[in-house]
């Protein structure tokens, strides 16, 4: 009897979390044969499904795309790729004719590395840009030397080059009048050195961008009150760049910029930064689940917060629901409620956490690697998860004991 009236109560719950979760099937006692045959192949599906899926895994890393790597260290950390310096591109290293300029491990890769020197008077700011060479292990820079290398820009003109022991010096001037004219304290240009028609990749995508100012900044002042963000993703190189009025440089400021392997560069109105950088970055969601009714208050830590919501709107969405009435609560804390998903939502929704950072001609998008989850909330508190796998169980232990019984 007991059974009975513990089977009932459950089944009614059952009934109230369908309407959340169509199209979900729970184990029945009927379902289970006498000799615990279906329980069986059950177990034996499900161990195959996980050697597959793991095969799957390892097969995906083993044939892991050779040119999705943008330099030379990250192509060579995988074993089966190699990095062909004469064409600035990561191959197979079982590819043919692969020449004495191809690199195989990580130690043997040549490092970049730019300095920057700038000159200032009333009307031209001047510019060296230096891009020092190390760990030559194959004497890539006299092929470099040898080959037909240009300084080039898409948006100022480098007008010389000079190459002295391990260093490229391309060299450029900037009418002190363009800042007063576009009323702005800084500009940020695009600088890249090609041979045989070939972009030469930096060890670092940031180093491709230098920003000249109106007037003479000291070098540890630069950088402060600014987070900036570089990634590689599809062949194209990314930089994202704001500042915050209270540097004493270039004041509030912003760059989305994006470079493509033929040294075209873009600017770009909107932006999104999927965890690829610790100066922006949603590093905390906390709590990390709340229930389809909405109402829960969470806390959302946010890298450098205080300089994107200057002179912008801050919105949130937290599983794809929006996240209402968003506060700052700290310098890099913002608080908001969720809201319910729609009436007819079938499944519990769960998903990234996405801070928009709106001006009237940008928008920043960060979303978090941490992901929100929305649960049922059935009497006592607890969700149709808890009570799918609290059924099961009794149901097992049910099956155990019939068959012991047998």
């Amino acid at each position: 009897m007991n059974n009975i009236l513990e089977n009932t109560t459950m089944n009614n719950v059952m009934t109230d979390c369908r309407k959340y979760s169509k199209n979900k099937y729970y184990m029945n006692q009927n379902y289970y044969s006498k000799n615990g045959h279906l329980l069986l192949i059950i177990i034996y599906t499900m161990a195959m499904i996980f050697e597959s899926h793991g095969a799957t895994k390892e097969t995906e890393l083993n044939n892991a795309s050779c040119p999705d790597a943008l330099t030379c260290t990250k192509c060579t950390i995988k074993a089966q790729c190699a990095w062909s310096l004469e064409h600035q591109t990561c191959v197979d290293n079982n590819h043919l004719n692969l020449s004495n300029l191809t690199i195989y491990s990580q130690e043997k890769c040549p490092r970049f590395s730019v300095v920057t020197k700038y000159k200032y008077n009333n009307t031209i700011n001047h510019l060296e840009y230096i891009v020092k060479i190390s760990n030559d292990h194959v004497n890539f820079m006299k092929y470099l030397i040898d080959s037909n290398f240009f300084c080039n820009s898409t948006t100022i003109d480098v007008y010389s080059k000079t190459v002295e022991n391990d260093e490229i010096i391309c060299s450029a001037n900037i009418l002190t009048t363009i800042f007063k004219s576009h009323l702005v304290q800084s500009f940020t240009a695009f600088i890249y050195i090609t041979f045989n028609g070939t972009l030469l990749r930096l060890d670092n995508v940031a180093d491709h961008y230098v920003t000249f100012y109106e007037h003479e900044c000291a070098e540890d002042k630069k950088d402060e009150n600014c987070a900036a963000c570089t990634w590689n993703k599809y062949g194209f190189a990314h930089y994202i760049r704001l500042c915050s009025s209270r540097n004493s440089c270039e004041g509030h400021n912003e760059f989305y910029l994006w470079h493509y392997s033929n040294g075209k560069s873009w600017n770009s109105n909107t932006r999104k930064v999927m965890d690829q950088c610790a100066e922006i970055n949603v590093t905390s969601v906390n709590p990390l689940s709340g229930t389809m009714a909405g109402g829960t208050t969470i806390t959302i830590t946010v890298k450098n917060h205080l300089i994107f919501e200057e002179n912008r709107k801050v919105m949130v969405t937290v599983a794809g629901m929006l996240c209402a009435d968003p506060r700052t609560s700290g310098p890099e804390t913002i608080t908001c409620i969720t809201t319910p998903p729609p009436k007819d939502t079938s499944v519990a929704p769960s998903g990234p956490v996405l801070v928009k950072y709106t001006s009237h001609e940008r928008e920043l998008i960060i979303e978090s690697s941490q992901k929100f989850h929305y649960y049922v909330d059935i009497t006592g508190g607890a969700s149709c998860l808890v009570i799918s796998l609290y059924t099961i169980m009794i149901q097992f232990s049910f099956f155990v004991f019939y068959t012991k019984m047998m």
